[in-house]
């Protein structure tokens, strides 16, 4: 399941200049809101696609039937009633006591249970604890597809939880899972964990590679891609980005909020205008463009128009706090300080 992800993460600086009476008003740094819709996966769907000919039993045993259902039963959230079935499926020879144990640990992650991520990948392994949670340790393990399960496993369970600050351990474990060359979701989680470190070439590389496995997954893929090359510096083939997800999917307004962002950034402030206005026409009530064209509009002095976005902003999401700060800036920039102080205090109650 993909988690939408909208992250203010800082883009670029407008740095505007009121003068209000003949006096320098404020200078202050504004943030557009790129959106990516990448975020750790902990689903592992595309295993059972990946293996279904291998996973689908050849007979009705009992082991396989158990696992079936520890499957539904996690599906559904019933935790213990999963990790019962696994356990008792994995004594069955016709059952993949690989991916009973995969799947156990996957419960376990559900439910917070760390120390009993590291048992159950222990016993796999049979390798002690204090093995597993020394990167040294992955940095010449055995390539195995129980290996690869267990980093996966404990690599994205310690930075989904925060189980620990070890970042080295939790790196090492999530390159490891990439070992396997079809497995998403270790590239996926792999390429945000390097995104969210700012090694952005990387995260290029990785979502390349997780695009190539599931093209279906492109719309989220792409977007990401784009906002990346961005960040990397590179405007242009930010821009071929946005131009092949706008080919094949004309409807996505997402795509149109990055784009213009990206115009707004390269400081061609008309283009910027005119594709958040796609992107709001797309979908009317996507606050991230509402927000970012305000935000152009501000720069540009516009200020009634920048007003009116921020307002429709509120009426969106009465509870967003940005927008009322943004508003705050506005009347501020248009005199009216009463209205500045309403909404500023607005903003600073929402972000409590």
């Amino acid at each position: 399941m993909i988690i939408p992800l909208k992250r203010t993460i800082q883009t670029i600086t407008l740095c505007l200049l009121f003068l209000f009476q003949g006096h320098l008003l404020m200078a202050q740094d504004l943030d557009l809101r790129e959106i990516c819709t990448i975020d750790y996966r902990t689903d592992f769907a595309s295993l059972l696609e990946k293996n279904k000919d291998s996973l689908f039993p050849s007979s009705s045993t009992l082991g396989s039937v158990h696992f079936y259902r520890g499957l539904s039963f996690l599906e559904k959230n019933m935790y213990p009633e999963a990790i019962r079935d696994f356990k008792i499926a994995r004594t069955d020879p016709t059952v993949s006591r690989t991916f009973c144990n995969f799947y156990i640990g996957v419960t376990y992650m559900k439910l917070n249970i760390s120390d009993s991520i590291f048992a159950i990948c222990s016993e796999a392994l049979n390798v002690p604890v204090s093995q597993l949670k020394n990167p040294g340790f992955w940095q010449n393990a055995e390539i195995t597809q129980d290996h690869i399960f267990s980093a996966y496993l404990i690599g994205t369970n310690e930075v989904v939880n925060h189980t620990t600050t070890d970042t080295s351990l939790i790196e090492t474990c999530l390159k490891f899972a990439t070992h396997d060359r079809d497995f998403l979701e270790a590239y996926i989680n792999y390429g945000y964990w390097n995104f969210q470190y700012g090694h952005y070439t990387k995260t290029i590389d990785l979502y390349k590679h997780a695009l190539d496995l599931e093209p279906s997954y492109d719309s989220a893929i792409i977007l990401c891609m784009g906002y990346v090359y961005r960040l990397a510096g590179d405007p242009d083939q930010s821009m071929k980005s946005y131009i092949l997800l706008k080919s094949k999917y004309p409807r996505f307004a997402a795509g149109f909020n990055n784009k213009g962002c990206l115009y707004a950034y390269i400081d061609q402030d008309n283009k910027a205008l005119n594709t958040l206005s796609i992107a709001i026409r797309k979908d009317p009530r996507l606050l991230d463009a509402r927000c970012n064209r305000g935000l152009v509009y501000l720069k540009l002095k516009k200020y009634r128009r920048a007003f009116d976005d921020f307002s429709a902003a509120i009426q969106i999401d009465v509870n967003f706090a940005d927008a009322y700060y943004y508003r705050g800036f506005t009347r501020k920039a248009m005199g009216d300080l009463t209205g500045s102080i309403r909404d500023y205090s607005r903003a600073i109650q929402l972000k409590k």
